[in-house]
């Protein structure tokens, strides 16, 4: 069985997709992701759903899923794949791209992938085709060939059973009962804001801290934020604060955003105020005064 989709196709026998004549491997969770996504479309797989079929009975991070797709659509894009093929449906979970056609065929005889036509299944057997049986198929390996590949697969099944909790970034986070929005939190000291956290979650505000703008584009694929406070400079990279806000707006994304740090620059601040940011703070009782306003919430002490 293929799956011809785009200028793609996914051959279910190797696990290999095939895009401008050229085959390229999956591993085995992307392949269950994007073949399971093809036999549900038009139809939204949930995130739980999703986790429970390519981690059963495995507790793993909530980051998993989302770098896995990340993984994969990074995967078929340098292959060559000239539509993105997996649609992130917000606070929902994931699907195969409605918008692209996608076909199936029936494979019989030689596996296609080696030849030269897309979705070209090999034709049936007829009364005037040579029989099968007897034939020497010139294509096929020889057994002595097979054994070590069969080997080889079942030492790399063996190390991805035992390795089934993936180490993945740790998500810090807190909820509180009855919580009345969330804050996505970008720094790459996330101790440094411990004692704003805490006074954010005593009014019953949901904070979740991550270090890279590359996590919290993930997260902000699963969940629904109030807002977003960021930091300005991370490791070597300047201006990683002020990227993350110019690609979210880029792609349509409002969701209010704040810097917490120090600028004293007046034209950094008005190229953040152009950029669609909404704030600079650099104290505390600033920093609350803005973030408080976006929140039904009683601001009786804007004191630590």
């Amino acid at each position: 069985m293929e799956f011809q989709f785009a200028n793609a196709r996914l051959n279910i026998a190797t696990q290999c997709v095939i895009i401008n004549e050229r085959s390229t491997q999956l591993d085995d969770r992307a392949f269950m992701l994007l073949h399971y996504l093809l036999q549900r479309r038009p139809q939204i797989c949930s995130h739980a759903e999703l986790v429970k079929l390519l981690w059963p009975n495995t507790v793993v991070s909530d980051w998993s899923l989302p770098k896995l797709v990340s993984d994969l659509r990074s995967q078929l894009n340098r292959a060559g794949l000239v539509q993105n093929c997996i649609v992130t449906v917000r606070g929902q979970g994931y699907r195969f791209a409605p918008a692209i056609e996608v076909s199936e065929h029936e494979l019989t005889g030689t596996l296609l992938g080696t030849g030269t036509g897309i979705g070209t299944a090999t034709p049936a057997v007829t009364a005037q085709s040579v029989p099968m049986r007897g034939v020497r198929n010139d294509s096929a390996l020889p057994t002595r060939y097979w054994l070590p590949v069969l080997l080889i697969a079942c030492l790399c099944f063996i190390g991805l059973m035992t390795h089934s909790t993936e180490q993945v970034p740790e998500l810090r986070y807190g909820e509180p009962s009855g919580a009345i929005g969330r804050i996505l939190w970008v720094d790459d000291n996330p101790t440094n804001n411990l004692q704003e956290k805490r006074y954010f979650e005593r009014h019953h505000i949901g904070v979740y801290t991550v270090k890279s703008s590359e996590e919290a584009l993930l997260l902000m694929q699963m969940y629904e934020y109030t807002l977003i406070i960021s930091d300005m400079g991370r490791g070597q990279e300047p201006l990683a604060g002020l990227k993350l806000l110019q690609q979210l707006r880029s792609q349509g994304d409002r969701t209010p955003f704040y810097f917490y740090t120090l600028i004293d620059n007046q034209d950094m601040l008005e190229v953040i105020a152009d950029s669609g940011g909404q704030g600079v703070a650099t104290e505390r009782p600033q920093l609350y005064g803005q973030i408080l306003s976006h929140f039904s919430t009683n601001k009786n002490s804007l004191s630590d």
